[in-house]
C-alpha cells in the first residue's frame, strides 16, 4: 500500500509540473510566433516603401542588369539548400491583361514556376492578403494607380526556421526539467511518506502486540468459563476464584481497548469550544481525585500550585492531561517516593511540572515516549503519553520530557486562542 500511494504521489505531481510545462512551452511557441510573424509583416511594409515611395506609381520593370523590356522573371526557390537567415521578399506588378514583372526584389532571385503559383494563388483569393503555406510565402495585394495590382510576396521560411529552433530548444529544456523534476519527487517522496511508513510500521507491531496481549485474557475468560459450565457442582470458593480471574481478565481487556477509542478520541480536535478556565482549581480538585490512587501504591504527592492561573482551554482536556500524567509518575515511582507536581505562571501563560522519584527513562527511549503505539523496554504501548502530547498540541501547547532525578514531564501553554 505505501509503495502504490508514494507512486500516486509522484505521478499527481508529474501531472501538475507536466501541465504547467506544456503552459509554459505553448505560451514560448506563441511568443516566438508572433515575433516573427510581426517580422514579416515589418518586411511587407518595407517592400511597400520601397516600391511606391510616395505614391502608388507602379515600379519599373527590372531585369538582370537593369531596366528590361521582358524576359524570365526570377523568384528564390523554396526549399532549397540554403535557407535564408532573414525575411526575403518579392514585388510583382499583374497588369489588367494577367501579364505580369518583377518590380523589387530583397535579397532573392526569381523563379518561374515558383512565381506564377504564387501569382496564381494571390490572383484567385479576394481577400487583400493571405499566406501561401505550400510555398512558405505571405502576401499582400494593392492596387496601383494605373490600374495594375501590385503584389509583395514575403517569405515565411524564416518564420517557421524559428519557431521549429525555438519549440526544439524549449521542449528540450523543458523535457530535461521533467525529468530532473522526477528524480526530486522521487526523493520526496520518500521524505514525505516516511511519517506515514513509520506510524503504518508502528501500528503494524502494535497490533501484533495488542493481538498477543488480547489473546491471553480471552484464553483465561473461555478457559474459566469453560471450568465453570463443566464443574457445576464446584465449592463456591473455586467458583469464586474462577470469576475473579474472568473479571480481571475483562478489566485489562477493556483497558486496552479504551486507551486506544481514548487516543482516537483526542485527534477530533476541530470542533472544539475555548473558553477561560481556572487551571489552578482544576489542578487541586484532580490531584485531591487522584490521592487515594497514590496512597494505595504507597506514594506520597506533593504540590506547589500558584493561584488564579486561568487560560483560554478546554477544562476536560486539561484534567484528561493532568490525570495522565500524575498516573503515570505514581506508576513509575518506586514505593515510599514522591511526584511532585507544579503549576505556575510563565509570563502570558502557564506552565505544568509533573515529576516523579526513580531511575528515570532510559535515554535511547526519550525520543519516543511521546509515539504511538511505541513499547519500551517495560512492555508498554505508550499510549497514554501519546495522548497527553495530542491533548497538549490540541491546546497549541509544548509537552517535553527529561530526566533530573527521575522523569520530568513539562506543559508548556500560552494564551493564544486555538
Amino acid at each position: 500500500m505505501l509503495k502504490r500511494l508514494r507512486w500516486r504521489f509522484i505521478w499527481v505531481n508529474m501531472l501538475l509540473v507536466g501541465i504547467a510545462f506544456l503552459v509554459l512551452f505553448s505560451a514560448v511557441c506563441a511568443v516566438s510566433y508572433r515575433t516573427e510573424k510581426a517580422e514579416v509583416e515589418e518586411a511587407i511594409q518595407n517592400a511597400e516603401r520601397r516600391t511606391f515611395g510616395g505614391g502608388q506609381t507602379p515600379p519599373e520593370r527590372f531585369g538582370d542588369d537593369g531596366p528590361r523590356g521582358g524576359g524570365e522573371v526570377r523568384l528564390p526557390t523554396i526549399g532549397g539548400e540554403d535557407e535564408p537567415s532573414f525575411v526575403y521578399t518579392v514585388t510583382v506588378v499583374v497588369n489588367a491583361d494577367g501579364t505580369y514583372f518583377r518590380g523589387d526584389a530583397f535579397g532573392a532571385e526569381a523563379d518561374t514556376e515558383t512565381l506564377n503559383a504564387a501569382v496564381s494563388k494571390a490572383m484567385s483569393s479576394e481577400k487583400d492578403s493571405g499566406n501561401i503555406n505550400s510555398l512558405n510565402l505571405s502576401w499582400k495585394k494593392t492596387q496601383t494607380m494605373g490600374g495594375e495590382t501590385c503584389i509583395i510576396f514575403a517569405s515565411t521560411d524564416h518564420l517557421w526556421n524559428e519557431l521549429r529552433t525555438t519549440a526544439l530548444t524549449t521542449g528540450g529544456v523543458l523535457l530535461c526539467g521533467l525529468v530532473l523534476f522526477f528524480g526530486i519527487s522521487y526523493l520526496l517522496s520518500g521524505v514525505v511518506i516516511r511519517p506515514t511508513a513509520k506510524v503504518w510500521e508502528q501500528q503494524k507491531h502494535f497490533v501484533a502486540d495488542a493481538s498477543h496481549d488480547l489473546k491471553t485474557p480471552i484464553t483465561v475468560i473461555l478457559a474459566n468459563t469453560e471450568i465453570l459450565q463443566s464443574s457445576p457442582d464446584a465449592p463456591a470458593e473455586e467458583r469464586a476464584k474462577w470469576l475473579e480471574g474472568i473479571a480481571e481478565e475483562s478489566e485489562r481487556m477493556k483497558g486496552m481497548v479504551n486507551e486506544m477509542l481514548e487516543l482516537a478520541k483526542t485527534e477530533q480536535v476541530e470542533n472544539l469550544t475555548f473558553s477561560q478556565i481556572d487551571l489552578s482549581e482544576a489542578t487541586e480538585r484532580t490531584l485531591l481525585q487522584m490521592e487515594p490512587l497514590a496512597f494505595e501504591k504507597g506514594i506520597f504527592m506533593e504540590s506547589e500550585i500558584e493561584g488564579s492561573v486561568l487560560l483560554s482551554s478546554v477544562e476536560k482536556n486539561y484534567v484528561r492531561l493532568l490525570y495522565i500524567l500524575v498516573d503515570n509518575a505514581v506508576k513509575y515511582s518506586p514505593k515510599g517516593e514522591t511526584v511532585r507536581v507544579a503549576l505556575t505562571k510563565s509570563g502570558s501563560g502557564a506552565v505544568l511540572t509533573v515529576k516523579n522519584a526513580g531511575e528515570g527513562i532510559p535515554a535511547e527511549e526519550l525520543p519516543h515516549v511521546f509515539e504511538r503505539f511505541y513499547k519500551g523496554k517495560d512492555g508498554k504501548h505508550g499510549i497514554g503519553l501519546a495522548i497527553a502530547k495530542a491533548v497538549t498540541e490540541a491546546r497549541h501547547g509544548t509537552l517535553r520530557v527529561r530526566n533530573d532525578g527521575g522523569a520530568v514531564f513539562e506543559a508548556v501553554f500560552d494564551t493564544k486562542i486555538p
